[in-house]
């Protein structure tokens, strides 16, 4: 296991994500992470690819109908940019439940070229392995990657209202603690684009279901509609994260911003999706000095 030397003091202030532009590609990235850890986070947007309308431009999923052929090509394309391996790509199947599953050699892969070879069942993902980005895709739920930076370990989880509902955020860190013997003390946290609580009505027996569980409701919960991400920060910070070490997008409500951003909803059910990427870089070899590495 890739292990960089530091202690529990460490600063990340400047770990913050910002919108990173390259070959007509947006996306949202943690410069200073990877520039001294090796760990990359991204949260793609959806300029730069190569799909038509209503995909356009860069959807990087399979299950929405696109051409395959071209969601293939999209994702290569992006796997170039931020200098990965495309075959290495491991997806999950995002059944909108709550289990996590950890990533070693034999699953690597998984998903990268076929919707079907995804790792079954799971909406969150964790592994140490180097050189094995981790995706999941998004059209309105939220993006959470976790990063323990010290000892190297990336997880990631697909947060819709059925996963937050089910503690998906509180497994993948409870699975990381379980798995790799780190404290979420130690642990960094990433929001990607989502829905946010401005456009997010739901129903009154949804808004019940919450209140049920999260009796903190301020700022969750606003009349018909739910904060998905506000929700997302409460769960990081009860599990053991400090505020100060959880990061987001900003600007970044994806039924607000639909020009930028693919949206379930803001596009009528029939969209694109964009992607979480999170990999841990070979120490050797990985390289901070372009304009997205």
């Amino acid at each position: 296991m890739g292990y960089l030397r530091g202690d529990k003091n460490d600063d990340y202030s400047d770990y913050g994500l910002t919108l990173e532009t390259a070959d007509e590609t947006s996306l949202y990235t943690s410069k200073a992470l990877r520039a001294e850890r090796g760990i990359l986070v991204a949260f793609t947007t959806r300029e730069g690819g190569y799909s038509r309308t209503p995909y356009d431009s860069l959807n990087l999923a399979l299950h929405v109908g696109d051409d395959h052929a071209v969601v293939i090509q999209n994702r290569e394309a992006l796997c170039v940019l931020l200098g990965l391996d495309a075959s290495r790509m491991t997806c999950a199947e995002q059944v909108h439940e709550n289990k996590v599953a950890v990533v070693n050699e034999s699953i690597a892969g998984s998903g990268a070229v076929s919707l079907g070879g995804a790792v079954r069942g799971a909406d969150a993902l964790v592994t140490n392995l180097e050189a094995v980005p981790l995706a999941l895709f998004f059209a309105d739920c939220v993006p959470v990657v976790i990063v323990e930076p010290r000892h190297r370990i990336i997880g990631m989880a697909h947060a819709g209202w059925r996963g937050v509902h089910a503690d998906i955020v509180e497994n993948t860190i409870n699975r990381m603690v379980e798995d790799r013997a780190v404290e979420p003390a130690d642990m960094i946290a990433f929001i990607g684009p989502s829905i946010g609580g401005c456009c997010y009505r739901v129903g009154e027996d949804l808004i019940k279901k919450f209140a049920e569980k999260f009796s903190d409701k301020e700022h969750r919960l606003h009349g018909g509609k739910l904060d998905l991400p506000a929700l997302v920060y409460y769960q990081l910070e009860k599990a053991g994260i400090e505020r100060a070490r959880i990061f987001s997008c900003e600007d970044s409500c994806t039924s607000c911003r639909n020009e930028l951003f693919f949206s379930y909803r803001g596009d009528g059910g029939v969209t694109g999706r964009q992607a979480a990427i999170a990999a841990v870089l070979p120490l050797k070899d990985f390289d901070p000095t372009s304009d997205l590495r």
